[in-house]
């Protein structure tokens, strides 16, 4: 009787720990991950995954052995040389870097993670997952960049273009120079009628005119007017007639000059040698 109690009392206990083995087995999981299973476009330089776990990972006594559950394969099946880092700072987070080489352009690989990876309190992943990826075609990359430099250096010359037409075009209007328009020759190319196009040429040139003769009118206004304020003295920058000023005063010296040389160029000459010889 004793011994039938013993047996079942030792079934009973191995049933127990069984079920507790199950139950933490496999209850290590990948959240997600960097590429993602099927992304494509992964850079060839500098390449590798993120995988984030759902447990903390960092234990010195797993390391070497979490190793050898991560491994990174190309299209052919070849495994390439692999570093697996983890991250302090953010739990769970595990990196799996290619070791010393680049990845080939527009090519699929494969992570393969094994089910007996373990986290820190030893729990494990419980089945095997792979997650795939595809490197980016650097050759259309670069066709697609070259596409992108030829746009921008076509939109630099037209702008360029633009602003130095706009710019001679100032520079014209300034100097007065008036285009000539040839009103037949315009009428051929855009289809509009010869008076139309001569009405328009004259009504450009004389808003032209109009604009010409504001600028000059300005500029010698801005000349005779021109004053320097000295030691609070105002000074102009010419002599001045007293009517620039507005007043209507005559001083009459202009007039009385006109006559005293009037009166001496009658009078004849003045020397005294001359009115000598006329006394003999």
């Amino acid at each position: 009787m004793k011994k039938s109690i013993s047996a079942i009392a030792a079934l009973a206990l191995l049933m127990v720990m069984m079920t507790t083995s199950l139950c933490f087995a496999g209850t290590l999981k990948v959240d997600d991950s960097y590429p993602r299973d099927g992304d494509k476009g992964m850079q060839v330089e500098n390449s590798g995954v993120k995988l984030y776990f759902n447990q903390n990972m960092i234990n010195k006594n797993n390391v070497e052995e979490n190793l050898e559950s991560f491994k990174l394969t190309d299209s052919k099946g070849k495994a390439l040389p692999i570093r697996v880092l983890y991250s302090p700072k953010e739990k769970g987070l595990v990196l799996v870097l290619v070791n010393k080489q680049t990845l080939v352009s527009d090519s699929k690989y494969k992570l393969s993670i094994s089910k007996d990876v373990t986290s820190a309190s030893g729990d494990t992943l419980g089945k095997d997952e792979t997650i795939t990826f595809s490197t980016v075609d650097t050759s259309s990359a670069m066709k697609a960049n070259m596409a992108m430099m030829g746009i921008m250096m076509v939109g630099v010359i037209w702008a360029s273009s633009k602003a130095a037409k706009k710019q001679a075009e100032k520079e014209k209007e300034e100097s007065g120079v008036e285009d000539k328009v040839n009103p037949y020759k315009v009428s051929k190319e855009t289809g509009k009628s010869v008076q139309e196009i001569v009405a328009k040429d004259q009504k450009v040139k004389e808003k032209h005119r109009r604009k010409l003769e504001k600028q000059l009118a300005k500029e010698a206004e801005d000349d005779d007017v021109e004053d320097v304020i000295v030691n609070d003295n105002k000074r102009v920058k010419a002599p001045r007639p007293i009517s620039a000023g507005g007043s209507t005063y005559i001083t009459g010296r202009k007039a009385a000059a006109e006559e005293a040389a009037r009166q001496k160029a009658l009078a004849g000459t003045t020397r005294p040698k001359n009115k000598a010889k006329k006394k003999k």
